[in-house]
């Protein structure tokens, strides 16, 4: 059996060949270790670039990513990598989960950076909390460094690294990455309980990142609804649902959560610490529209920057700020648009924080379509649901402003009455 060498971060760092396009582990399975030791040498690297999703953690290679000597793109834009977004030096690419394995073949990545658990005494690493595009990273690199974890859980799924396909190990000096809950408000929480109503019976959730999310999680427990199970992502909120009878302890081709990345804290590694319950997949599988719409009453809750009068809805941009990425987000709308009884769920509150300007808008002035016309069956804020699936373009809009904060609906109402002037 191969050992890999182990040996400290920079000097892994420095064995990455001229010319490398590397690959880091995101979320939860930041190595924080080795983008650390990447920030401090690329500048001794011949021609090295970084790609990346939603990294947490610091960000430690951002300065030689400005400094022109690590160029970096992300299909998830997350943290400091916001205001550091600059064409050239930290680029941004529009992708959905799904095709972001592939992406990393036609970029042809040569070298992976992962956090793993120690080997077992079968040699078996985990990658723990991530998998999504991880696993097929590691299986096309032609050099591995991996920084050890022992807070790192061993999980279930495609998370199983055998210490041989490991080049360069190098001993964690950072705790794990956590990801702690949004922060909740009477807002949150309004839409949470609209959102509730909307649900089927034994039905599959997949939610996004935010408070709305959180809310709704919490809100299962002292609810009607059981049998319910989770798809995409796994947060701390889900752990006290399986005591309580909420979610059943399923394993096999159905288990009770299936995900790309567990994002949470020590809590929910515990939790998932092999548990079979708790399934993580490459996300060409734990996002494939195809095969998620196999599942019955799938319900996708997503948030927005905005939506307009049309139903189109935004969710990267704020002004001319890209502040978050595509994600899974059209891979779910697809799969709960195909799933027998399923759903597709944009939630957002009515208004921004400072309540100055309305989300439900005439048209969008965030940048790009994130979500098509077609695609949401019903945009939910604080003040209801707007049903828009099977609605006439006037329907909608009406259904739309009505859910939109008092202050805001008469200019609303004013555009959706408004008819244009007769071309002589």
């Amino acid at each position: 059996m191969k050992l890999p060498t182990t040996m400290a971060s920079d000097q892994a760092i420095r064995t990455i060949p001229a010319g490398s396009t590397i690959v880091a582990a995101p979320g939860c399975g930041t190595p924080e270790t080795l983008l650390a030791a990447l920030g401090r040498l690329a500048d001794l690297l011949d021609s090295p670039r970084l790609c990346s999703g939603l990294q947490l953690g610091s960000y430690p290679f951002l300065g030689a990513s400005a400094a022109g000597h690590l160029p970096y793109r992300t299909w998830h834009p997350y943290g400091p990598a916001r205001a550091a977004l600059r064409p050239g030096h930290v680029d941004y690419v529009p992708a959905r989960a799904s095709a972001v394995p592939g992406l990393l073949d036609e970029w042809e990545s040569s070298v992976a950076l992962i956090r793993v658990s120690p080997p077992d005494r079968n040699g078996w690493c985990s990658l723990g909390p991530s998998s999504s595009y991880v696993h097929h990273a590691v299986a096309r690199a032609s050099l591995v460094l991996a920084e050890v974890g022992h807070d790192v859980p061993r999980t279930h799924g495609d998370t199983t690294v055998h210490v041989s396909r490991i080049d360069r190990l190098v001993e964690a000096e950072h705790p794990m990455c956590v990801f702690p809950a949004a922060a909740r408000d009477e807002v949150s929480d309004r839409i949470a309980t609209y959102v509730l109503d909307l649900l089927p019976a034994e039905p599959t959730l997949q939610l996004g990142i935010g408070a709305v999310p959180e809310a709704l999680t919490a809100f299962l427990r002292d609810s009607d609804v059981r049998g319910v199970r989770f798809v995409g992502m796994a947060n701390d909120a889900m752990v006290p649902l399986f005591s309580a009878g909420i979610v059943p302890w399923s394993s096999g081709p159905r288990p009770a959560v299936l995900a790309a990345e567990l994002m949470g804290t020590a809590a929910l590694m515990t939790f998932a610490d092999g548990n079979p319950a708790i399934v993580l997949r490459d996300s060409r599988v734990s996002h494939s529209p195809r095969a998620l719409a196999q599942i019955p009453r799938l319900v996708a809750v997503n948030s927005a920057i905005e939506v307009d009068l049309a139903g189109q809805v935004s969710a990267e941009m704020v002004g001319d700020r890209q502040v978050s990425g595509v994600g899974g987000s059209a891979d779910f709308v697809e799969a709960g648009f195909g799933s027998d009884g399923g759903l597709s769920v944009v939630a957002l509150p009515a208004t921004t924080p400072d309540g100055r300007r309305s989300r439900i808008v005439n048209r969008l002035d965030s940048g790009p379509v994130t979500l098509a016309r077609h695609t949401p069956d019903a945009v939910v804020t604080e003040y209801g649901v707007a049903w828009l699936r099977g609605r006439t373009v006037t329907e909608r809009a009406e259904a739309l402003a009505a859910v939109a904060h008092p202050d805001h609906r008469s200019s609303l109402v004013t555009a959706t009455t408004d008819t244009p002037e007769e071309t002589p």
